[in-house]
């Protein structure tokens, strides 16, 4: 699972590198990127051209090993100037590109995928569009969405003679997330603050619900409605995994119900993300239908090292959102008073 490369018309050297050292170590039989591939009207003005050369370097790491893959969309691929739709055509013309949309529902790239040991089908894996609607912030799943999922898990039910073990790829992450993490103190190291619907909240992992090596150093940006789509996972237990990208600051995973949560970092050297923590996941599937998962970071796969270092040094110093760069603009004020007030104290005083 790749998530986040979020490029623009000149795709970082770093992206790359870590793609292809990502599809070294794990050897995948299969790869999704999840969404944001690439976003700025600015950068492509609608270009179908420049969006199919972009999204060409994206995936060549993937075709040159001959690994099929799929897509998901997020919340900025549509920004390029042309829509998911024809997104989704020109991915079509790329050689080992598996991906099919399924009509009538909102959305584009909602698939079902049949993972096979011969003609056995032992998993399922779903990629879903989890929509970008601009009005209200981050949008979720649509209710056509599911009743397609239930459908469709339904069907291979009874195909089967039984649920099949499951795992879902999807870009916005679904609200019960937060049931990995505890409301702290503003004050409490590590603490990140939420927004939106968790504004003037601030939270920390934890620790003993999720993988002992996992991070958060962003506040889930979950859907502004929860339009019951873990619920529906969570009816017949066949789910063994949900996984999403979008805050890119993010990597961890945890048990919900039975399900295993989790995050996958930023892959894109282009726009903020977790330094050298960047990375893509690793999903095993069990033949006795059990599901392991893991990160693969640039610092452990690539090194210490990075092309265009002042470009990345730029980056990691650029606000995650608007409400993060309030937060520096006030702690920055702040200070500025603390000092002023303190050479006002020393003046009088002498």
């Amino acid at each position: 699972m790749i998530a986040d490369t979020q490029e623009g018309r000149s795709v970082n050297p770093n992206t790359i590198r870590l793609i292809e050292a990502g599809l070294d170590e794990s050897n995948p039989d299969m790869v999704v990127y999840s969404g944001d591939q690439i976003w700025g009207y600015l950068s492509f003005k609608g270009s179908r051209e420049e969006v199919k050369r972009v999204l060409g370097q994206l995936v060549q790491p993937v075709i040159d090993r001959g690994i099929p893959f799929a897509v998901c969309f997020g919340n900025h691929d549509r920004q390029v100037g042309l829509s998911n739709e024809e997104q989704f055509e020109i991915y079509k013309e790329f050689d080992g590109f598996i991906g099919e949309s399924a009509q009538g529902i909102d959305g584009v790239g909602n698939h079902c995928f049949e993972i096979k040991d011969g003609d056995d089908i032992k998993y399922l894996l779903y990629t879903i569009d989890s929509n970008s609607s601009l009005q209200i912030g981050y949008d979720n799943v649509h209710e056509n969405q599911i009743n397609w999922y239930r459908a469709t898990r339904d069907k291979y039910e009874e195909l089967t003679g039984a649920p099949v073990p499951s795992v879902v790829i999807q870009h916005i992450p679904v609200c019960e997330v937060f049931q990995l993490m505890h409301r702290v103190k503003p004050t409490k190291r590590g603490a990140v603050r939420g927004f939106r619907t968790h504004d003037g909240e601030y939270f920390l992992l934890t620790k003993d619900r999720v993988n002992d090596t996992g991070f958060m150093r962003e506040s889930p940006a979950d859907p502004q409605v929860n339009s019951g789509e873990f619920d529906a996972f969570k009816e017949k237990g066949e789910v063994k995994g949900l996984y999403f990208g979008h805050d890119h600051n993010n990597s961890f995973n945890g048990d919900i119900d039975g399900i295993d949560v989790g995050y996958t970092q930023g892959c894109g050297f282009n726009v903020y993300g977790p330094g050298k923590d960047r990375g893509v996941r690793v999903i095993d599937l069990f033949s006795d239908g059990h599901i392991s998962t893991y990160d693969l970071r640039y610092r452990d796969i690539v090194g210490n090292s990075v092309q265009k270092p002042l470009k990345y040094a730029f980056v990691q110093l650029s606000p995650v959102n608007v409400y993060d760069a309030v937060t520096r603009i006030t702690k920055a004020l702040g200070i500025i008073a603390a000092v002023l007030v303190a050479a006002l104290i020393i003046t009088m005083l002498t």
